[in-house]
Protein backbone atom coordinates (compact mmCIF):
# COMPACT_ATOMS: atom_id res chain seq x y z
CA UNK A 1 0.00 0.00 0.00
CA UNK A 2 2.85 2.02 0.79
CA UNK A 3 4.42 1.75 -2.84
CA UNK A 4 1.29 2.65 -4.52
CA UNK A 5 1.13 5.38 -2.82
CA UNK A 6 4.88 6.70 -3.28
CA UNK A 7 4.11 5.90 -7.09
CA UNK A 8 1.00 7.87 -6.93
CA UNK A 9 2.95 11.28 -4.76
CA UNK A 10 5.35 10.70 -8.28
CA UNK A 11 3.12 10.46 -10.73
CA UNK A 12 1.57 13.60 -9.62
CA UNK A 13 4.58 15.87 -8.57
CA UNK A 14 5.61 14.81 -12.59
CA UNK A 15 2.56 16.04 -13.47
CA UNK A 16 2.27 19.32 -11.63
CA UNK A 17 6.42 20.21 -12.76
CA UNK A 18 5.12 18.97 -16.36
CA UNK A 19 2.04 21.78 -16.31
CA UNK A 20 4.41 24.75 -14.44
CA UNK A 21 7.44 24.26 -16.95
CA UNK A 22 4.53 24.97 -20.10
CA UNK A 23 3.48 28.11 -18.10
CA UNK A 24 5.81 29.99 -19.70
CA UNK A 25 5.87 34.23 -20.21
CA UNK A 26 3.26 34.70 -23.11
CA UNK A 27 3.88 38.16 -23.15
CA UNK A 28 5.80 40.23 -25.67
CA UNK A 29 8.94 41.10 -25.06
CA UNK A 30 10.17 44.69 -26.07
CA UNK A 31 13.60 43.95 -26.93
CA UNK A 32 14.10 44.58 -30.97
CA UNK A 33 15.43 42.18 -32.84
CA UNK A 34 17.05 43.70 -36.56
CA UNK A 35 17.43 42.60 -40.12
CA UNK A 36 19.72 43.87 -42.58
CA UNK A 37 19.69 42.65 -45.92
CA UNK A 38 22.24 42.63 -48.48
CA UNK A 39 21.71 41.23 -51.98
CA UNK A 40 24.60 40.98 -54.31
CA UNK A 41 25.94 40.03 -57.58
CA UNK A 42 28.53 40.35 -59.98
CA UNK A 43 26.76 43.34 -60.95
CA UNK A 44 27.19 44.79 -57.54
CA UNK A 45 24.99 44.44 -54.18
CA UNK A 46 22.29 46.22 -53.01
CA UNK A 47 21.84 46.77 -49.05
CA UNK A 48 18.08 47.35 -47.82
CA UNK A 49 16.51 49.35 -44.69
CA UNK A 50 16.59 47.19 -41.70
CA UNK A 51 13.80 45.42 -41.00
CA UNK A 52 13.36 46.33 -37.50
CA UNK A 53 10.66 43.69 -35.21
CA UNK A 54 9.09 44.72 -31.30
CA UNK A 55 7.55 43.33 -29.93
CA UNK A 56 8.74 39.51 -30.35
CA UNK A 57 6.94 36.41 -28.94
CA UNK A 58 7.67 32.93 -29.77
CA UNK A 59 6.31 31.81 -33.05
CA UNK A 60 6.54 35.03 -34.67
CA UNK A 61 7.96 34.76 -38.02
CA UNK A 62 10.76 37.65 -39.01
CA UNK A 63 12.04 36.65 -41.84
CA UNK A 64 10.50 35.35 -45.04
CA UNK A 65 12.35 35.88 -48.33
CA UNK A 66 14.58 34.15 -50.72
CA UNK A 67 13.67 30.50 -49.61
CA UNK A 68 14.48 31.30 -46.47
CA UNK A 69 12.08 31.12 -43.08
CA UNK A 70 13.12 32.49 -40.13
CA UNK A 71 10.66 31.85 -37.12
CA UNK A 72 11.42 32.86 -33.21
CA UNK A 73 11.27 29.64 -30.95
CA UNK A 74 11.64 31.35 -27.71
CA UNK A 75 12.29 34.92 -26.54
CA UNK A 76 13.30 36.30 -23.16
CA UNK A 77 14.77 40.15 -22.47
CA UNK A 78 17.71 38.24 -22.24
CA UNK A 79 18.23 35.66 -25.17
CA UNK A 80 16.18 34.77 -28.57
CA UNK A 81 16.65 31.91 -29.75
CA UNK A 82 15.34 31.62 -33.50
CA UNK A 83 14.85 28.22 -36.10
CA UNK A 84 15.93 29.04 -39.95
CA UNK A 85 14.49 26.87 -42.56
CA UNK A 86 16.59 27.12 -45.76
CA UNK A 87 20.53 27.06 -46.50
CA UNK A 88 22.21 29.89 -44.48
CA UNK A 89 25.31 29.47 -42.85
CA UNK A 90 28.06 31.76 -41.66
CA UNK A 91 30.73 33.01 -43.87
CA UNK A 92 34.50 32.17 -42.93
CA UNK A 93 36.62 34.90 -41.37
CA UNK A 94 38.22 36.23 -44.70
CA UNK A 95 34.30 36.85 -46.17
CA UNK A 96 34.49 33.75 -48.38
CA UNK A 97 31.41 31.39 -47.73
CA UNK A 98 31.78 27.38 -47.53
CA UNK A 99 29.50 25.76 -50.07
CA UNK A 100 30.10 22.83 -47.94
CA UNK A 101 28.71 24.10 -44.96
CA UNK A 102 26.50 22.52 -42.83
CA UNK A 103 23.06 25.27 -42.89
CA UNK A 104 22.23 26.45 -39.41
CA UNK A 105 19.05 25.32 -38.19
CA UNK A 106 18.59 27.17 -34.58
CA UNK A 107 20.57 30.22 -33.59
CA UNK A 108 20.83 31.75 -30.39
CA UNK A 109 21.28 35.47 -29.86
CA UNK A 110 22.07 37.01 -26.27
CA UNK A 111 20.70 40.97 -25.99
CA UNK A 112 23.29 43.22 -27.53
CA UNK A 113 25.11 40.15 -29.76
CA UNK A 114 25.24 40.37 -33.51
CA UNK A 115 25.43 37.76 -36.29
CA UNK A 116 26.42 37.60 -39.85
CA UNK A 117 24.54 34.87 -42.09
CA UNK A 118 25.04 34.29 -46.01
CA UNK A 119 23.23 32.38 -48.87
CA UNK A 120 25.03 29.25 -50.27
CA UNK A 121 25.67 30.31 -53.86
CA UNK A 122 28.51 31.58 -55.70
CA UNK A 123 26.88 33.84 -58.43
CA UNK A 124 24.90 35.94 -56.36
CA UNK A 125 23.11 35.88 -53.29
CA UNK A 126 22.15 37.50 -50.00
CA UNK A 127 23.43 38.03 -46.35
CA UNK A 128 21.55 38.85 -43.31
CA UNK A 129 22.81 40.76 -40.43
CA UNK A 130 20.72 39.81 -37.54
CA UNK A 131 21.28 41.67 -34.00
CA UNK A 132 19.10 41.77 -30.85
CA UNK A 133 19.12 44.14 -28.32
CA UNK A 134 17.40 46.25 -25.89
CA UNK A 135 14.83 49.01 -27.07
Amino acid sequence: MKKVRNILCVVIILHIMSFLSACGNTEPVQNLLSIQETEWSEQGSSTYDPIILNPLQKGDVVYDDHFIKIKVKSVNESRIVLEIEGHMVEPNDDGTINLDAEPIEKLELDCGQSIELVSTSMSSGFNLVISYEQE
